[in-house]
């Protein structure tokens, strides 16, 4: 070539064919209809994976923060309310982790692993 203009797969289209297309397609039909189902689908697997992201972080946020009271435990004099204070901790833990186990009652657990390992 002389160093002229490459012309590209999508160049044989004419401009505006792909909107028209959009304009042509029948809503109700038994594809469009599939199609509606597995976004539903996905759009609520990937809500629960979110939902699970967020839990297992604040699983590990909370579960830190219990282990640096704790850390506190042998030089602070008021043992007694660290110990109260980290129990409070670990319930609030507790209570994730049971979201957790709730949101993936009835699921494939493997399918969200790397979701909730971290936590």
């Amino acid at each position: 070539g002389s160093g002229g203009f490459r012309k590209r797969k999508h160049d044989n289209f004419p401009h505006g064919q792909r909107r028209e297309e959009k304009e042509n397609v029948n809503p109700s039909s038994a594809v469009m209809t599939s199609f509606k189902s597995f976004q539903l689908e996905l759009d609520t697997r990937h809500d629960k994976y979110e939902r699970l992201v967020k839990l297992s972080r604040d699983i590990t946020i909370e579960s830190k923060r219990t282990i640096f009271l704790l850390h506190r435990f042998t030089s602070a004099p008021n043992g007694e309310e660290i110990l109260s204070e980290s129990e409070v901790k670990l319930d609030a833990v507790r209570r994730k982790i049971r979201q957790v186990a709730q949101e993936l009652v009835g699921e494939d657990m493997y399918q969200f692993h790397r979701a909730i390992s971290p936590g």
